[in-house]
Parts: structure tokens; C-alpha cells; sequence
């Protein structure tokens, strides 16, 4: 039964994705089904063994045709920023590191951020990450018994805006996973790179940070093709990333699908206003109430 954009609205947890992903290539919605469990098998291979899992033509044709639509017109409202920053966006602790250290390494960063108070509850982007299906594929995939999405208003839904000249430099993410689906690919560059396991619950690896930073160690690079439609699945909060800068005149657009393993999870202000330029006063509220992260890592 297709679900009406009224029920939609009201419950867009349990909105049909016939009219989105490839169902019968990528069975999400038949959870423990024959053909669910052997592409979770797969899933679970290419992460063990690469840190990243791609899953080509994931969403279907006309669904990646709109999506590429709805994210394009709400680029058309972004402001694209130029701005220094650097691995971990985290001036208020980067402030007490020596000057060699190489978590305060100026990166240039160019780019702009469709944000969440911006993706309407009817889009592409948002049916999918408020799937139930969806959440419980991702769940699966990262070994866990579920995740939530972020009660942060501008993070855990948002989409990415590279211009041509376009830099997303190296960094790692906030949560361990996080699920991508490029909608617009440049004209040049734009290459997804990263170096799996960087760093880990023990420790932040300075020393390798170093070595990729000063671009002397080639080999520790991985790069991934991506193309428009396919989910990108990678563990980014112990793998260092970035996407080569973009040339041409198209834009490089990508949907980003952010879960938490617990529920109410809100950025950290620094971080927030390094990444989206403003904050919101949720944000304010719940710096006053952070703790200290789990395993000790910089968020």
C-alpha cells in the first residue's frame, strides 16, 4: 500500500520505500528474509575487511532523479564557506596543544552544508533516514541492536555542498558510522579517500595523524569511486577521511545519514559552529549537561 503524504508527515518512521531503494537488489524491508541475511553477510565482509561498504544503484532511478532535485534547490540556499580549521574542529581543546602537535594543523576547508532544520519531513533524504527499515539495516550492518537518529537540529541528517574548487579535508567523524549517497557527482575530483583504523578506542595514533597529514605516505591512503545513487557505508570516527578538491562547474552533492548508539545525541558547540558555521540554543543547552565521551576519543 503507498503510504499518502499525510501519513507521511505524521509518521515518517514507517513511510514506504518502494518508490526509493532498489527492493529487490537491496531487500532491507524483509528483515531475517534469506536474501537480507546474505546482503548483510556481504555488508559485514567489506566492513571487516575495508572499513567501507558501497551498494552500487542503491536508490532507484527516478528516486535518485528527485533527490537530485529536492537537495539541488536546497544548495541554491546554502552559503559556501572558506575557512581553516582542522582535524577535529575543536578549537576550545585545541587551544592548550603545543604548536607541533598535529591535532591543531590548519586544513582549508570549502564548502557548505544543507542542514537539517532545512530537509523537509516529504524529501528523499529525510524517508530515509527516518526508515524504520533503513535504521534497522544500518544497525545491522554496525553489529548493534539498534540506532537513533540525532536530536541535533542542524546534524544527523544534512547534505554536503562541494563548489568546483570544493575541499572537505581531512577529519573523523563524531560517531563511529556514518551512511552517504552522492545525488550530484563534480566534473573533476571529489574522491572519497580515507585510512582505516587510524586511531582507536586507545588511542589517537599522533603519530600516523602526522605522517598522512604531511602527505609523504601515499600508501596509507585508500580511495573509493562513488557514483550518484550508490550507499556508501564507513566507520569514520577511527578512520582519518577526506574528498579530494572538486574542479569543473558542477557541484559534488551527497545526502549524509548520521546515527547514535543512544538517543538525544547533540554536537558539541565548538565543533557545530566550526562545521555549519552558527548553533542553535540546543547546542547550549547541551554543552552544560556533556559528559565526557566513552572511550576517551575527541568527539
Amino acid at each position: 500500500m503507498t503510504t499518502t503524504l499525510h501519513e507521511l508527515l505524521a509518521n515518517p518512521e514507517a513511510g514506504d520505500l518502494t518508490d526509493v531503494i532498489d527492493l529487490d537488489r537491496y531487500p532491507i524491508h524483509e528483515p531475517g528474509s534469506r536474501a537480507w541475511c546474505e546482503l548483510l553477510d556481504r555488508a559485514h565482509e567489506r566492513l571487516d575487511d575495508d572499513g567501507c561498504l558501497v551498494l552500487d544503484g542503491f536508490l532507484l532511478p527516478a528516486a535518485l532523479r528527485l533527490a537530485a532535485e529536492e537537495i539541488g534547490e536546497m544548495a541554491s540556499h546554502v552559503s559556501i564557506r572558506r575557512h581553516s580549521s582542522t582535524v577535529y574542529a575543536r578549537k576550545d581543546i585545541e587551544m592548550s596543544l603545543p604548536a607541533d602537535d598535529p591535532r591543531i594543523r590548519a586544513l582549508t576547508w570549502h564548502a557548505g552544508h544543507v542542514t537539517r532544520d532545512m530537509i523537509p519531513p516529504y524529501t528523499v533524504a529525510h524517508r530515509v533516514y527516518a526508515s524504520s527499515y533503513f535504521k534497522a539495516f544500518v544497525a545491522a550492518c554496525t553489529r548493534r541492536e539498534r540506532v537513533f537518529e540525532y536530536a541535533d537540529p542542524l546534524a544527523g541528517l544534512v547534505a554536503t555542498v562541494l563548489p568546483p574548487t570544493g575541499a572537505y579535508p581531512w577529519h573523523y567523524d563524531t560517531n563511529e558510522y556514518v551512511a552517504t549517497i552522492m545525488t550530484r557527482k563534480p566534473d573533476v575530483g571529489g574522491t572519497f579517500e580515507y585510512c582505516a583504523d587510524l586511531r582507536g578506542p586507545d588511542s589517537e595514533n599522533l603519530a600516523g595523524l602526522a605522517d598522512v597529514l604531511s602527505g609523504d605516505h601515499p600508501e596509507m591512503i585508500r580511495s573509493v569511486e562513488i557514483e550518484p545513487g550508490d550507499l556508501q557505508l564507513f566507520l569514520g570516527r577511527y578512520s582519518l577521511h577526506q574528498v579530494t578538491p572538486t574542479a569543473g562547474v558542477t557541484d559534488r552533492h551527497v545526502m549524509v545519514f548520521s546515527y547514535a548508539d543512544r538517543p538525544g545525541v547533540i554536537g558539541p558547540v565548538d565543533r557545530t559552529r566550526a562545521v555549519y558555521g552558527r548553533v542553535t540554543e540546543a547546542h547550549l543547552v547541551a554543552e552544560a549537561l556533556a559528559a565526557v565521551s566513552a572511550d576517551g576519543l575527541i568527539l
